[in-house]
Parts: C-alpha cells; structure tokens; sequence
C-alpha cells in the first residue's frame, strides 16, 4: 500500500513538473515568434503529400511533413514559408495571423508539377565507332528546368548574380559555377577514358579531349 502512495505521488509530482516545465517554455517564446500548424494535401484528391521540406524564410530553419502531411514550426510575424516536394510545383506561402493556429493545421494544397522533355528519338547504331561518335559529340541537357527561379519572390537570402568586380572575385565565381564545374568534370571523364583506351592497346578508340559544343 505504501509503494502505490509513493508512486501516485512520484506520478503527481512528474506531472508538475512537466506543466510548469511547458508554461516556462510558452512564457520565453518572444511576442513575434509563433508556433504554425500546417497540413500538406495534394490538391487534386487531398491525399497527404509526407516528407515535403518547409524551410522559414526569416529564422533560417525547416520542417518535413508527417506521414499524415502535418507540420508545426516556429515562424515569425509575416513571415515566409518555401514548401517544396519531388512531384510537385514548390509553394510560397506568405504565412498571416489567420493562418496560425496550433490546434487546427492550415492547409496547404501541392498541385502535381508536370516536367516536359525534349523529344527522344530511340534508333539502333550499326557499329560501335558511329555510337561512340554520337555520345561523344553529345551535348548535355541544361538542368535549368530542375531549379525553380525564386527571383523577384522575396525568399532568396542572398543575390545569385556573380560579383561585378572582375579578376580574383570573378575566377572564385567561375571556379564555383555548376555550369564550369560539369565542364571540367566532362573533361576529366573523357581524359579518363583515353588514358583507358591507351592502356588497353585500343589506341583508336580513343575520342577528343573535348566535345565539339565546347570548342564553338
């Protein structure tokens, strides 16, 4: 009997502790930062999107979504939120004091994003000389269409356009360019291969050091 009073009171006590520990926590929350309920559903059958990020534009931090398409987060007053997901067109949502509420998620409808491609003609080589011309000669798609343009919303942190001061600034931008970066990794791959090439006596099978749409 005397270990169930203790424990009863033990559970009071934890209880306690735990209350006041959440009323302290609520108390430090300065007036600008609230917390934001949200719920992710695809907008054409209301299916919950899981694993969408949710970044903050303001405090710098993000969220993914639950199995159920619901996230809380802290945000601050007019702040942003740049919601994205593999699938579907990315969101920016300009979060307002009717929107904030803990206990009833605001939601937040993703419309499935469509990628088109160019058109791909599938044909049959007749030797290996004429395939390895074509990939050779091959000019790499431009990943543009993969990165969304955030210019002109209000949600980039920094200017993406490279310094305008030539000279040092100027190579640090090139050497950082993911344009220039796949160029010398396009290089290096096709060294590579040569020096593989000539090492298995297949000197004819070697290709240019660099493919005919760098040198134009």
């Amino acid at each position: 009997m005397k270990q169930f009073y203790k424990y009863a009171v033990f559970c009071i006590i934890l209880l306690l502790v735990i209350g006041i520990n959440k009323q302290a926590v609520s108390q430090q929350l300065p007036d600008s930062i609230a917390v934001f309920s949200g719920e992710i559903l695809t907008a054409d059958s209301l299916i919950p999107v899981e694993n969408a990020h949710v970044i903050s534009k303001f405090n710098h931090w993000g969220t993914i979504s639950n199995e159920e398409g619901k996230f809380k987060m802290y945000v601050s007053k007019n702040d942003s939120l740049l919601i994205t997901s593999v699938g579907y067109r990315p969101i920016i949502l300009h979060v307002l004091d009717s929107m904030i509420s803990e206990d009833n998620p605001y939601p937040i409808l993703m419309h499935i994003d469509t990628i088109r491609i160019n058109e791909v003609i599938i044909r049959a080589f007749w030797d290996y000389q004429t395939f390895k011309l074509i990939v050779s000669e091959m000019e790499p798609m431009s990943l543009d269409q993969f990165y969304p343009n955030y210019e002109g919303t209000g949600l980039l942190y920094k200017d993406v356009h490279p310094a305008s001061i030539k000279g040092p600034v100027q190579a640090l931008y090139d050497v950082l360019n993911r344009d220039v970066r796949l160029q010398r990794k396009l290089i290096r791959i096709r060294k590579e291969y040569n020096e593989l090439m000539i090492q298995m006596g297949r000197p004819e099978d070697t290709i240019p050091p660099k493919p005919e749409h760098m040198l134009r």
